[in-house]
């Protein structure tokens, strides 16, 4: 094995460090988040342990000044039409502004909860030093089926012209006539 340089030996070493107190400090990070849902949730068993014939009631400020604080927060985050806003760089970026602010204020309040996706964000940032939101975009098909029965000649020749109009996103999967339902031909004569 060849012998390890002195950089490269200081950087191995720093990079170990980094990650003895990286792990140190997402444990604390940790108990100090379990602490503060403990409080929250008013136990206080941990700091404070019950004694034999004294007062069990334990003050419960912690939810009661983040539930305080939700509605405010949620005001200004979400009090408004438009929770997120573009800004046009040019007079020419206007329209375009404007349309991608409907867009994605649509997509993230009707399309999805936004509402409760932001109470939650902030909610855990109160509670847990960190709100995160996952965000992704999925373009999925869906495939439905439709059965249509007792169709006349005629129905059945406009449904069969929507399917070919359509490109190719509809298709007619079988096709039968039931004899029972259709005029017998009379003799003339």
């Amino acid at each position: 094995m060849p012998k390890m340089s002195i950089p490269d030996l200081k950087a191995m070493l720093a990079s170990e460090k980094a990650d003895a107190l990286a792990a140190i400090s997402a444990a604390r990070l940790a108990e100090e988040r379990a602490d503060a849902i403990d409080y929250y949730l008013g136990d206080m068993r941990k700091d404070m342990p019950v004694q034999d014939g004294r007062s069990r009631a334990v003050s419960t400020d912690v939810a009661d000044t983040v539930e305080g604080l939700m509605p405010h927060l949620m005001d200004i985050f979400a009090g408004s039409d438009e929770v997120v806003r573009f800004e046009p760089v040019g007079p020419e970026d206007e329209a375009a502004a404007a349309q991608e602010t409907d867009y994605v204020n649509h997509v993230f309040m009707q399309q999805n909860p936004g509402f409760m996706i932001l109470y939650s964000f902030i909610k855990d940032a109160l509670l847990s030093k960190v709100g995160v939101v996952k965000v992704w975009w999925e373009e999925r098909e869906e495939e439905s089926r439709e059965t249509y029965y007792d169709l006349s000649e005629d129905q059945f020749a406009l449904l069969a012209q929507a399917v070919v109009e359509s490109d190719g996103a509809m298709k007619i999967v079988a096709h039968s006539v039931n004899s029972q339902f259709q005029p017998e031909p009379k003799a003339i004569g």
